[in-house]
């Protein structure tokens, strides 16, 4: 299977790119990549990968300054099909398969792979094997393979094909699916099937897809940094929330797999990206509640990292709308011992947007140091709400003495015992930040 990429609007229309073997190649805006576009000044110099291995093709972002698109959707890695528009710089490609033929058979292309199908092999295997068109009602084919894969997986919306398992939670699994009307990845999160009517975990799950929902922005685009909702179902009897898919690792493990300590310019990327989704969701009158390093989706490189917040499952109105379940009760302390705030401990269910801010400078503190921001602290141990009340935070020097005075000075303030004296907002928490976020040149 050939792969041809044509650039269709930039400083290089016209140009086009052949691929007639299993390839790996680069585009950008070096001339030492396989496609060069040396005009394109918005392009990163090593911008995007595709890897052709027939019958699979998929396009990867290389951490990207502006990012790469893919039919209007932003994407770290997606497997391409016939037609696909990639979005790159100031650049448009358009993608197109072949496969020569010299006895002028009509070939389909699988809605799930990219596979090239006869459509003669269809009719002489039977529709139920290979033409899915009648199922999923989008007048498109699936290869064997595909629809074997398929019947490995839970029942979802047909519009949907799940590929992987990816992970689960205490309110059910999480799975890597494609959406084929629209080529994009998605996360489709299904309530495990023992979370009973009634149970704390199902009013959680609920409670996830409510707020998802009204954390939408007009014209039903989200914010940036926070997980997209998309669609909702209920298919036989299962809750499934189908969400944005981020192809990257929790902010934990993503900084435990650096090559070197997280630097402090990276971190303040973090910390902006993360206190722009906290204010977003504080301004529709959300408190998250649960701000920790494993609820944010790391992306990008090192240099540039970008976060997605997610797991929205503790989250509460201010108002506390009919629209939401009423989880909290009095006594209980929702969230992570090792990052809540002192609001947390003294009555959850009145957390206000300066919990946050607190998890927000916790959070950094860890990603920076590998340790809780107080001395001695173990969330395991009995004491550690005690220490969390009345002990001082840890100035983050005393670990990393190549933070600045002023980068500590903004986390000390995020941590203050009295939501009073800490930061406004999370925006204006941002802004502090600004000055260190730049990444050295050194």
């Amino acid at each position: 299977m050939a792969l041809m990429i044509r650039v269709t609007s930039g400083p290089h229309s016209g140009q086009e790119y052949l691929i007639d073997r299993r390839q790996t190649f680069m585009v950008g805006r070096s001339s030492r990549v396989h496609f060069p576009m040396t005009g394109d000044m918005m392009l990163s110099r090593e911008h995007f990968r595709i890897e052709n291995q027939p019958p699979l093709c998929h396009l990867m972002d290389l951490g990207s300054t502006n990012g790469t698109k893919v039919n209007g959707h932003r994407v770290e890695r997606v497997l391409l099909r016939e037609g696909d528009v990639i979005t790159a710089g100031d650049s448009s490609f358009v993608v197109h398969f072949f496969e020569p033929s010299s006895n002028g058979e009509v070939k389909a292309t699988c809605a799930g792979c990219g596979r090239r199908v006869e459509i003669e092999d269809a009719n002489d295997l039977g529709a139920p094997e290979l033409a899915a068109a009648d199922q999923i009602g989008l007048g498109v084919w699936l290869c064997v393979d595909c629809r074997s894969r398929r019947l490995r997986f839970p029942r979802t919306h047909p519009d949907y094909l799940i590929e992987k398992w990816i992970g689960e939670g205490g309110m059910g699994d999480v799975y890597l699916a494609r959406q084929l009307s629209k080529n994009r990845p998605v996360a489709i999160k299904m309530m495990s099937a023992n979370c009973t009517i009634g149970d704390k975990a199902s009013d959680y799950f609920r409670r996830e897809i409510e707020v998802l929902r009204d954390l939408l922005m007009p014209g039903g685009q989200g914010h940036p940094g926070i997980v997209a909702f998309y669609e909702i179902y209920e298919i036989e009897g299962q809750f499934q929330l189908v969400m944005e898919y981020v192809d990257g690792k929790n902010a934990l493990e993503w900084t435990r797999a650096l090559k070197e300590p997280l630097s402090i310019s990276a971190a303040a990327q973090i910390g902006r990206h993360l206190l722009s989704a906290l204010h977003y969701a504080h301004s529709k009158g959300y408190v998250h509640r649960d701000v920790k390093p494993s609820n944010l989706l790391v992306v990008g490189s090192p240099r540039h990292p970008r976060v997605k917040l997610t797991d929205f499952g503790l989250a509460k109105s201010f108002d506390e709308s009919e629209g939401l379940i009423t989880l909290t009760r009095q006594g209980d302390i929702g969230g992570s011992v090792g990052f809540i705030s002192p609001d947390h401990i003294r009555d959850f269910r009145q957390v206000r947007a300066p919990a946050d801010i607190y998890s927000a400078a916790a959070t950094l503190f860890y990603l920076l140091t590998g340790r809780y921001p107080y001395l001695g602290f173990d969330p395991r141990q009995p004491g550690s709400y005690e220490i969390i009340l009345q002990n001082p935070p840890l100035p983050i020097r005393a670990f990393r003495p190549d933070a600045p005075d002023g980068f500590e000075r903004v986390l000390l303030k995020a941590m203050q015992k009295q939501p009073r004296d800490r930061w406004k907002s999370a925006q204006i928490m941002a802004d502090a930040l600004r000055p260190y976020a730049t990444p050295s040149t050194c």
